[in-house]
């Protein structure tokens, strides 16, 4: 390693995955050509993204025997590796889901420049390019927290494993957060209609198992959302993709949804009772998880009317209804 490689911070990417071969090919190909080490935390899949991962040489997988979701706390194991392998030299970490690669480009950009000479503690936001089904197309929106300059702080664990911080963050100071303009992080997770779909379906199996939203009709608005589907299409930029790969080519939108199998793990741990709350139960759900419909006629009543005012939720006539429906379910 030359002598100004050395100065510089190491850029380090930690991820988490079970069975998301699908998109790993595409994750591995854009984001191994600019780290120096991704790490990813495995959950002993086995449709391939092992295999594929043993084939770069700055890759290092973790195996987890454990299949329940825990966000935060295979977050922090990766990161951990991350500090041992830096082993005390300055470090900037990339917390990115296996569906989401760099763009080509970031690196010769002002705010790619201003991440990579960041100061310690720094954080930046990333908005997503999320790459339509065509290919060709993507939206911008969905700001996440995703690059932390290493300043040598405490983890901070989360008593809920969904949607928590992948980073340490331990406080949010707005001095220290920085939002990226000049490039997005392109996102694959809407590339695959279908797998989407059904991670949608699974979270929000997830979200009553952890009981992390505080109603119902919360719940609902949350996963029913249309917020990605309104953003406007544009072109992908060209200069977001490597010359050499095709990033996109690379994804197998053939492949089935595992979702079926980790919700029928929560079933089996809470009874299917537990989740009439969701309005999830189509007839393919139902004849891939081999069970029925557990909702009763008042649930389905309830889930029609939040499906009908879904576009209008946002009206104030409608807002008072829902924190009505609030109080009492």
């Amino acid at each position: 390693m030359k002598l100004s490689d050395m100065k510089r911070p190491l850029l380090i990417v930690t991820s988490c995955t079970r069975n998301y071969g699908w998109v790993t090919r595409a994750f591995l190909e854009g984001n191994t050509r600019w780290a120096d080490y991704i790490i990813i935390v495995d959950q002993m899949s086995t449709d391939g993204t092992r295999e594929m991962c043993a084939e770069y040489k700055n890759v290092v997988i973790l195996d987890d025997p454990d299949m329940s979701y825990k966000e935060n706390i295979r977050a922090k194991r990766a990161f951990m590796k991350g500090r041992e392998l830096a082993a005390g030299r300055d470090a900037i970490y990339f917390a990115l889901d296996i569906d989401e690669v760099m763009p080509a480009n970031w690196q010769n950009t002002e705010d790619g420049k201003k991440i990579l000479n960041s100061k310690k503690g720094d954080m930046f936001q990333l908005e997503w390019a999320n790459i339509m089904p065509d290919g060709k197309t993507c939206t911008i929106g969905g700001w996440q927290y995703k690059v932390f300059h290493d300043n040598g702080m405490a983890w901070q664990d989360a008593a809920i494993q969904m949607h928590t911080p992948l980073l340490p963050y331990s406080s949010w100071d707005k001095s220290l957060m920085n939002s990226v303009y000049d490039f997005p992080l392109l996102h694959f997770g809407r590339f695959h209609e279908k797998w989407i779909f059904y991670k949608g379906v699974y979270y929000q199996f997830l979200d009553v198992h952890q009981r992390r939203s505080k109603s119902v009709v919360s719940l609902y608005r949350t996963y029913h959302s249309s917020t990605y589907e309104n953003l406007e299409k544009r072109p992908i930029n060209g200069a977001w993709l490597f010359d050499n790969v095709d990033l996109i080519g690379l994804v197998d939108v053939e492949s089935t949804p595992i979702f079926f199998e980790y919700i029928k793990e929560l079933i089996a741990e809470d009874g299917i009772a537990k989740f009439q709350a969701i309005d999830v139960w189509t007839d393919e759900l139902c004849s891939a998880i081999g069970a029925k419909d557990p909702r009763s006629i008042g649930w389905r009543m309830l889930h029609s009317y939040l499906c009908v005012t879904q576009p209008l939720c946002r009206i104030w006539m409608f807002r008072g209804i829902d924190k009505i429906l609030k109080l009492f379910i």
